[in-house]
Formats: structure tokens, C-alpha cells, sequence
């Protein structure tokens, strides 16, 4: 017997096919749309303290040569992160997502600097800490110094560092590190921490209720 050909079997296999396209086409849409709706971010955290920290004293550099110390962090908000240039993933995608808060702030009243400190003072010139900071946001600053002067602010700030040797290439280690968010006020005071997963958006709105609340 061959096989039915007429007219009346298209039409029966014609809406089959139709409503498998739209069933995949809403299931493509239905992914995309849990997708941006569940941002990774989402679970960051943040800790405001009852009464800012005073910081002792430290002296480290910037990218340019200058003191960076106590009296940088006076008439600001500063948001520290710590670091190094060679980090695969977790600097890069740091300072994005600051890059990001900073536009978000861009109009606040009181200033805010942005500064990343190096843990790998071996590796990071104030030269390569331009190249890098700049590269994310043009008004970054990028900090460094000898190992003891770093730890005058890490140890205080309870910022853990630690070398990872490589046997195989001595020069091309890794550096574990934090990867908290500091805020100091224009006091120069520890004022509030944020923990990753880092959100833009909720960084800066903490941010700017933080400003509020500090001008009272």
C-alpha cells in the first residue's frame, strides 16, 4: 500500500509543526529570562559597623610614586581592594564590577576613590599598577610597597595573602588572597565590608544610604 500523500495529511502535520517551534521558541525565552533574572551576585553581603575602626598608621605608594598613607584616605570614601596584576579571576572581575559601581555614584556629592593594593609587591611596580588600574577605570588608583608595609594596613583590616609557588616556574606564581571590598570614610575610618558574589547595584545603593546616614 503506499504511503497517503493527498492534501488532508500535510494539513494534520502542518500545526504539529508549528507548535513544536513555538514550544522551543518560549522555552529559549523562559531561559534567557530566569537567566537575568537570577543574577550570580545576588547572595553578596555587607557588614556595617556600629562605630568605624580607626586605622594605625601605614605608608605605602601609588602608581605614580606618591605617598599613600592615612592622610590619602582623608575627605573621602574609598573602596579598598586587595590583589594582584596576574590574577586570573578574581581582580579582573573585581574591578569590573567596581568600574561599575563607580559609574553608578558618579554624581554623589562627597567623592569616592576607587584604590587597588597589591599583595605581590615583587611583580607589581607602580608602573604595572597604572597599566593595570587604568585599563578598568582611568581615575583607579593603584597602590604598592615592600611586604612589611603592605601588612601595616592588611593585618589590621584582616585581608589574608599567601603565595602559591609554581615548581615548575618559580616566576609565574599564584597569589590567594581576599576577596572582600573595604570601605573607609572621609574620617579615614574601616566603615563597612562587602563580601563576594559583588553586585554593582547593590554595592552602590548600600553605598549611597551609607553617605545618608553619615551626613546626619
Amino acid at each position: 500500500m503506499e504511503p497517503d500523500s493527498s492534501p488532508r495529511r500535510s494539513v494534520r502535520i502542518l500545526p504539529t509543526l508549528i507548535i513544536a517551534a513555538i514550544a522551543i521558541t518560549a522555552g529559549i525565552l523562559a531561559a534567557r529570562f530566569v537567566l537575568h533574572s537570577s543574577p550570580p551576585s545576588a547572595g553578596m553581603t555587607s557588614v556595617r559597623f556600629p562605630v568605624a575602626r580607626a586605622l594605625r598608621p601605614f605608608h605605602l605608594v601609588d602608581q605614580e610614586g606618591r605617598p599613600f598613607d592615612n592622610q590619602s584616605l582623608n575627605g573621602y570614601w574609598s573602596f579598598l581592594f586587595f590583589g594582584y596584576t596576574h590574577c586570573p579571576d578574581v581582580c579582573p572581575t573585581t574591578l569590573s564590577v567596581l568600574d561599575s559601581v563607580a559609574q553608578k555614584i558618579s554624581d554623589a556629592t562627597t567623592p569616592a576613590h576607587f584604590v587597588f593594593i597589591s599583595v605581590d609587591p615583587g611583580r607589581d611596580t607602580p608602573q604595572q599598577l597604572a597599566r593595570f588600574v587604568h585599563y578598568f577605570n582611568r581615575q583607579f588608583i593603584g597602590v604598592t610597597g615592600s611586604d612589611a608595609a603592605i601588612d601595616q594596613l592588611t593585618k589590621q583590616l584582616g585581608v589574608l595573602h599567601s603565595k602559591v609557588p609554581d615548581s615548575k616556574d618559580p616566576d609565574n606564581y599564584l597569589v590567594n588572597h581576599s576577596a572582600s571590598v573595604f570601605l573607609i570614610d572621609p574620617h579615614g575610618n574601616y566603615h563597612a565590608l562587602f563580601s563576594p558574589p559583588l553586585s554593582a547595584d547593590r554595592m552602590a545603593a548600600q553605598y549611597q544610604r551609607m553617605v545618608r546616614d553619615f551626613r546626619q
